[in-house]
């Protein structure tokens, strides 16, 4: 995954997920403030566009530390039933103009990437390739991928029902 002027970073960051790929769980662990949340946010808002929690908005995750000359993205690269994915997301923010005085809206963009495949662009079109491929909406997805603060409390405390929705969409199992 890169984030670029996303969140805390202020600058490109690299985060090589590869590394646990023959892992099935890992943990993300690190002191308040240090940025765990925003990888979450990132992650969320490359297959989604939207982000994790409910308390930060995609149009607030522009770095407030970037350089007008930084683009603000996030890219996700990705395995899923074997194949190779890739998504890339830009999200609308404000930036200095490049000649002149003011500033320019740079808008949100989003396009999908499968090996061997013509991309998917556009926002509409991105968030349906990613949703047909894992079969999940971004709550479903949170509570699968993601458990954070307090949200693993409400997966425990889900309707059966719910419950068994999720685990049914995890595992594949509707056909049984």
């Amino acid at each position: 995954m890169i984030i670029s002027a996303f969140g805390p970073y202020a600058d490109e960051v690299e985060i090589d997920f590869s590394r646990f790929s023959r892992k099935s769980l890992f943990l993300l662990a690190g002191d308040t403030g240090a940025g765990k949340t925003t990888i979450f946010d990132a992650i969320c808002y490359a297959l989604y566009g939207k982000t994790s929690g409910q308390y930060r908005d995609e149009d607030m995750m522009r770095s407030d530390y970037a350089k007008d000359t930084t683009d603000s993205y996030v890219e996700f690269y990705f395995t899923h039933q074997n194949r190779e994915y890739h998504v890339r997301r830009t999200p609308s923010y404000e930036r200095a103009k490049k000649r002149g005085e003011g500033t320019t809206t740079v808008n949100e963009t989003a396009t999908f990437y499968e090996k061997g495949q013509v991309p998917v662009e556009g926002i509409t079109q991105v968030n349906k390739r990613v949703k047909d491929l894992l079969g999940i909406d971004l709550n479903q997805f949170k509570q699968i991928a993601m458990i954070s603060q307090g949200e693993f409390w409400e997966l425990l405390n889900a309707k059966t029902e719910k419950r068994t929705e999720i685990l049914r969409t995890i595992f594949m199992t509707d056909g049984y």
